[in-house]
């Protein structure tokens, strides 16, 4: 087939710019967990709930259309206890990508002691994890690759990932980790540039390097972003323009890539309103340069290889040596002292660390906004600071927004009696916690208020705690759909 061309990873807040005339993207890639919602009945238990109505609004988009996953990453050996496959191939159904990719990371650990349910024998690690980078990684990698690309009946692609961590001793360099990765899996890459430019800023193989030794006939697709920096790290946000290290980079290399098919752009929905759609389609146009250096050739993939059984590179012992890793990784996230001593004094780890508590107290912001402010208005920065980080030791982190703070809203429950103080927290805090117990458990829930909760409400919305208030007696009722 034909290339795609240059487009965005889909969010809503892109829209406008998607279905304008003459949008300068021709291809918008979709990451359909991004998009899902867990849910728990009784006689479904745990269970992903896909967005149907949206699936639909972009099945409808004039682009074309590629699909990249971003829960269940291929360089781990843990995985996700839930089904998730089939809502995968429905969306490849609906979306008819051209190729599907994940990520060569790993997101999951396995609990020592796990319980009866699914979601207890595992645990989310809150963030996507660099994989260790060796010949059993490899081969465990290349099964997992290939069990996705037949359960997806397409060509599979990887995404080389970004790495905070040291080189750790005896592990494979960057560029031959991704082009074994490649081989033996016989999947493309999703090159990205930005991921490779932010490793070698922050002491890894260099950019230059990992090119020469990957099979750069294998990229079908580049993205690009932007980073910021963060002490001595540079990070991979996707918060804004395209650093001009990396575009100068793009424009040596997209010459060099005979297969390459899309060329993406990555920005994060809450970076969008402050860079502006119109300097997104800046960028856009941008790529369209860059792309305009690339050579005018077919796909090789658009043509489609047969997706073949897993041929069962990993033995066990492979899979035994991944996951002794992954566990001296999750201890080492975890402050306790794993086997290998490095990774505990690794600085890249405590950044780990700290994004992943970051990203855990984003999803509480959003789901739990009001109980939140409560907490910081009524106890200050340094005590509620407290909490958070007593919480985030009691419980591990949550792979969606509504788990997250369903835990944390049973953590502060625990800890009420603390603070009669607080001025209508046991009322806030009911309101969220219904709002969240309707969407996942389909929970009807009859709440009690002593005052009028829309002024409680309009005051928390105004940073301000709420004034003492007259008694006004009244019954909300939050409905589950």
């Amino acid at each position: 087939m034909q290339a795609l061309g240059v487009g965005v990873v889909y969010w809503p807040i892109l829209d406008p710019l998607l279905r304008e005339p003459g949008s300068p993207a021709t291809v918008v890639e979709i990451e359909p967990q991004a998009f899902w919602e867990m849910s728990h009945d009784d006689r479904h238990g745990w269970r992903y709930r896909p967005n149907a109505a949206l699936l639909d609004e972009l099945a409808a988009l004039p682009q074309a259309k590629l699909i990249h996953g971003v829960g269940h990453p291929v360089g781990g050996t843990v995985t996700d206890p839930l089904d998730h496959l089939n809502l995968l191939q429905d969306a490849v159904t609906q979306l008819a990508p051209a190729w599907v990719s994940e990520h060569l990371s790993l997101n999951r650990f396995e609990r020592p002691q796990g319980g009866h349910e699914p979601l207890d024998q595992v645990e989310h690690a809150g963030f996507l994890l660099p994989p260790s980078q060796t010949p059993a990684t490899t081969r465990v990698a290349a099964d997992n690759l290939q069990r996705l690309r037949s359960a997806m009946d397409r060509p599979m692609a990887f995404e080389t990932g970004v790495n905070y961590l040291r080189p750790q001793a005896g592990e494979m360099s960057d560029g031959d980790f991704f082009a074994a990765v490649a081989e033996t899996s016989d999947c493309g890459i999703v090159l990205d540039l930005h991921n490779l430019w932010c490793n070698a800023c922050n002491g890894r193989q260099s950019v230059d390097e990992v090119m020469a030794r990957l099979p750069l006939e294998r990229v079908w697709e580049v993205h690009l972003a932007g980073g910021m920096r963060h002490g001595a790290y540079w990070l991979d946000a996707h918060n804004g323009r395209i650093p001009e290290p990396v575009i100068e980079l793009a424009a040596r290399w997209i010459p060099k890539l005979p297969a390459l098919g899309a060329l993406m752009f990555e920005i994060l929905p809450e970076h969008v309103p402050t860079l502006g759609l119109d300097e997104v389609a800046q960028e856009l146009n941008l790529l369209q340069t860059m792309w305009a250096l690339r050579a005018p050739r077919l796909v090789p993939v658009a043509q489609g290889r047969p997706a073949p059984p897993a041929t069962g590179h990993s033995r066990p012992e492979d899979r035994a040596a991944v996951r002794a890793w992954e566990c001296q990784l999750a201890a080492a996230l975890h402050g306790e002292a794993p086997a290998d001593a490095a990774l505990s004094q690794d600085p890249g780890c405590a950044l780990l660390a700290r994004l992943i508590q970051d990203f855990r107290r984003a999803n509480l912001t959003r789901a739990l906004r009001f109980t939140l402010t409560t907490l910081l208005l009524g106890l200050g920065e340094d005590d509620t600071e407290a909490l958070l980080q007593a919480y985030a030791r009691h419980s591990p982190p949550q792979p969606f927004a509504a788990l997250e703070a369903e835990q944390f809203a049973a953590f502060v429950w625990g800890h009420i009696g603390h603070w009669p103080h607080l001025p209508h927290l046991c009322e806030v805090l009911a309101f969220e916690h219904a709002l969240i117990r309707a969407s996942v458990h389909g929970h009807s829930t009859q709440l009690h208020w002593s005052v009028d909760p829309t002024q409680v409400l309009e005051a928390l919305e105004a940073g301000q705690l709420p004034p003492p208030l007259p008694i006004v007696h009244s019954v909300m009722h939050i409905q589950a759909a």
